[in-house]
C-alpha cells in the first residue's frame, strides 16, 4: 500500500489526486484553462485536505510526463520535482496518453476486440496520440499526427473498432465516416493515473529527479519577436 500525490498537468486543466493503494482519498481541478502555475500548490493543498494527510505523510508523487502542453508540462514537472525535493519522495513518470487510454477502458462500454486511441490536442489539425489495447499494452507508439478523413483507415478496412479519447478527439470526430469510429468523453483527469501509479511504485520504477524531462514528441511552438528597427 502507497499513499501518492498524482498531478496531471498536461492539458489545459491541471488535477490532483491524493491515493492510497488505489483509492482516492482527495480531488481537485483546476477552476479555469492554462492556470497550473498559479494554482497547482493551492489544488494540491486542497487534495491534502480533503484526505486529510500531510505532505509528510506521502510516499510518492506521480506526475504525467507527456505528450500535451510545453508550459503545462513545464510547470507540472517543476512543482513535483519541487515537493520530492523538499520531502525526499521518490518521482513517478507516467504518460499522459497511457492516462487517458486508462479511462477510456474503464468505461467498459465499448465493442469487444476495441483498440483505445488517446488524443491530446497539438493546435490545428495536429494531435498526440497512440494506441493501446484493452490491457493497456501499447500497440502504437506516441507520435504527432495531422488528422485526416484518412486517419486510422487501416485498422479501420479490418474491421477493428477504435476509441478515441481526450482533448484532441472532437477534431476527429467531424471528419471521420466510419462505423468502427467510437468516441469516449474521457479527458485527461489524475483520477485516471492511480494504477499506473500504484503499480510503478510497486516495481520501484522511479524517475531521476535531477535529470527527469517532460516528453514533449516536438519543439514548442515558441514565436521570435521582430528586430525593432531604428530610425525607421
Amino acid at each position: 500500500m502507497a499513499l501518492i500525490l498524482c498531478m496531471e498537468t498536461a492539458t489545459e486543466r491541471c488535477s490532483i489526486v491524493v491515493a492510497n493503494d488505489g483509492k482516492i482519498l482527495g480531488q481537485t481541478t483546476s477552476s479555469g484553462d492554462f492556470e497550473h502555475s498559479a494554482q497547482l500548490t493551492l489544488l494540491v493543498e486542497d487534495a491534502l485536505r480533503q484526505s486529510q494527510q500531510k505532505l509528510a505523510d506521502l510516499d510518492a508523487i506521480a506526475i504525467s510526463i507527456g505528450p500535451g502542453s510545453y508550459t503545462s508540462l513545464r510547470s507540472g514537472l517543476s512543482t513535483a520535482k519541487g515537493l520530492c525535493y523538499g520531502l525526499d519522495l521518490p518521482l513517478l513518470s507516467i504518460d499522459s496518453l497511457s492516462i487517458i487510454a486508462a479511462g477510456s477502458i474503464q468505461e467498459q462500454v465499448y465493442p469487444e476486440g476495441s483498440l483505445y486511441v488517446p488524443m491530446i490536442d497539438a493546435r490545428r489539425m495536429e494531435v498526440y496520440t497512440a494506441v493501446y489495447s484493452v490491457s493497456g499494452e501499447v500497440l502504437e507508439k506516441s507520435s504527432a499526427m495531422i488528422l485526416t478523413n484518412e486517419s486510422f483507415s487501416d485498422y479501420f478496412d479490418r474491421g477493428v473498432p477504435l476509441v478515441f479519447a481526450g482533448n484532441g478527439a472532437p477534431k476527429f470526430s467531424p471528419i471521420v465516416s466510419s462505423s468502427f469510429a467510437h468516441f469516449s468523453p474521457v479527458r485527461s483527469n489524475a483520477i485516471y493515473m492511480l494504477t499506473l501509479a500504484e503499480k510503478a511504485f510497486q516495481q520501484k520504477a522511479f524517475a531521476n529527479v535531477a535529470y527527469l524531462e517532460p516528453h514533449y514528441l516536438k519543439p514548442p511552438n515558441i514565436t521570435v519577436p521582430k528586430k525593432i528597427q531604428l530610425g525607421t
